[in-house]
């Protein structure tokens, strides 16, 4: 979604919930990066598989974003 939509659709609250739950540490970002604003990427690349091959996966620990403003 975009930038705004994230603004209007989410809180901090449940931003840092997600984040919490994935074990994530953030440091800077805003609601607009929140996590629930993009796109399923499984659901993503599943709609690819005519062009890309998966070499491999990562779970982030820590998202470094610009700070909130």
């Amino acid at each position: 979604m975009s930038r705004s939509q994230a603004k209007n659709s989410f809180t901090g609250s449940q931003m840092r919930k997600e984040l919490r739950k994935n074990s994530v540490k953030l440091i800077g970002g805003a609601i607009d990066e929140s996590p629930m604003a993009y796109k399923d990427i499984h659901k993503v690349m599943a709609a690819q598989t005519d062009l890309v091959d998966i070499l491999g996966t990562f779970t982030p620990k820590i998202v470094r974003m610009d700070r909130a403003k």
